[in-house]
């Protein structure tokens, strides 16, 4: 059997607010625990002493990745400019240049359906139709 009074005052303590004043943890001097927080002078120079080792360590972090950021970019214009060497260099691979008078096939798959021959179904469309006559030369083609 419980006693009904020491549960009801339980339950009352519970739910009533406490003041902190009077809450004690038992075993800890508060005065002194109180005087510790009140204290911040050594606890500053601390933190202004971690702040300044975190500050420089920070810094070398920082001028690191600042240095790697500049390899890697130099790293990358140099591999632009040799791409862009090598593109002039071998071009796209189409140096066929027609003189006028001579005979060439016109390449269909860029024209239109219309415009070959129908023949009803596209596997069977020819894929050059021709030849012409080059009749005159425009620019470096």
């Amino acid at each position: 059997m419980t006693n009904i009074s020491a549960v009801s005052t339980r339950a009352r303590t519970a739910r009533s607010p406490t003041n902190e004043d009077t809450v004690s943890t038992p075993g800890v001097d508060t005065s002194s625990n109180n005087e510790q927080h009140t204290q911040a002078g050594p606890v500053v120079n601390k933190n202004a002493e971690l702040i300044t080792k975190f500050s420089s360590k920070a810094m070398d972090f920082v001028q690191r990745r600042q240095a790697v950021i500049r390899f890697v970019q130099d790293d990358i214009a140099a591999s632009i400019d040799r791409q862009k060497l090598n593109a002039d260099n071998n071009g796209r691979g189409n140096t066929n240049e027609f003189k006028v008078g001579s005979l060439v096939l016109l390449a269909t798959q860029n024209l239109a359906k219309h415009a070959v021959a129908d023949f009803g179904v596209s596997k069977l469309a020819p894929r050059f139709i021709g030849p012409f006559t080059v009749l005159a030369k425009h620019g470096n083609a």
